[in-house]
């Protein structure tokens, strides 16, 4: 009997899952979600810590994280195996540095590739140590990979800026409008 009751509530449950899996449950597509989230953390829009919150929500600079480790694989790996945990680690500092100082940044009404460059600037540290675990790991200059590097990591600043923008303006807001660059 109870293997049966079981059974029904298995079935009763299973419309309850979209189609497309599981996952499906925990994806926003519109935003509403996150922005009930940070309001309920007594965020206002607009507010630095509000746009922090809904950026964070997307973990967006996992993307770019996962992005700059895929090309040091492909460049590193062959020759020199895997990522070591000590370049994950420093790449993942430098990546969440860049994009939280872009995001700081955003609020500002200065042009993005300006904001993009300062925000790349203000993560020296960051970038420093992961020229040493570079330089560690594959022997190699280590400056000229990061320089090398460095018009990907202003491009996805650039990125950021955007989205801290247009987070903090709400679904209005269009890139390169004076009127509407925040205040």
């Amino acid at each position: 009997m109870r293997i049966a009751a079981i059974t029904a509530l298995c079935l009763a449950l299973a419309g309850c899952v979209p189609s497309d899996g599981p996952q499906a449950l925990m994806s926003v597509d519109d935003g509403y979600d996150d922005d009930a989230h940070c309001k309920s953390l007594l965020m206002k829009p607009g507010d630095l810590v509000y746009v922090q919150c809904r950026l964070a929500m997307r973990k967006t600079y996992l993307q770019s994280y996962a992005s700059r480790k895929a090309t040091i694989a492909r460049a590193a790996a062959p020759t020199h195996g895997q990522v070591p945990e000590d370049v994950d680690r420093s790449l993942r500092n430098d990546a969440f540095c860049n994009y939280d100082e872009s995001v700081k940044l955003s609020i500002q009404p200065d042009a993005e590739d300006i904001l993009a460059v300062g925000a790349y600037d203000k993560c020296s540290a960051t970038r420093e140590q992961l020229q040493q675990d570079i330089s560690a790991w594959t022997g190699a200059n280590s400056v000229t990979f990061t320089q090398g590097e460095r018009a990907i990591v202003i491009a996805q600043n650039v990125e950021a800026i955007r989205e801290g923008r247009a987070v903090a303006r709400g679904p209005n807001y269009a890139a390169g409008d004076p009127a509407l660059a925040p205040q």
